[in-house]
């Protein structure tokens, strides 16, 4: 369940969102200065895309909504599952 924390002024879940992993910019322009963060420093509400380094899924840090474990339990909610289907 969203909180406060993540949702959007007409009330709607402002995560999960996929995209670039924690980073910092090193002077210059924006574009060309970017330099990811080393693992260590990498916040708790963030993890990476294993096919695609540098990018992975971001969810609220104040009440976890959009992590994969509540995406998990949703799922459960709801009868899917994770399981391939044959």
């Amino acid at each position: 369940m969203s909180c406060q924390h993540c949702t959007d002024p007409d009330g709607q879940a402002c995560f999960p969102i996929y995209g670039v992993g924690p980073h910092r910019h090193e002077g210059g322009t924006i574009i060309g200065s970017t330099r990811m963060l080393p693992k260590e420093e990498w916040p708790a509400n963030f993890e990476e895309d294993p096919e695609c380094p540098g990018l992975g899924v971001w969810w609220c840090p104040e009440c976890g909504d959009g992590s994969p474990a509540a995406a998990q339990v949703a799922a459960q909610q709801n009868g899917e599952s994770n399981e391939p289907r044959l």
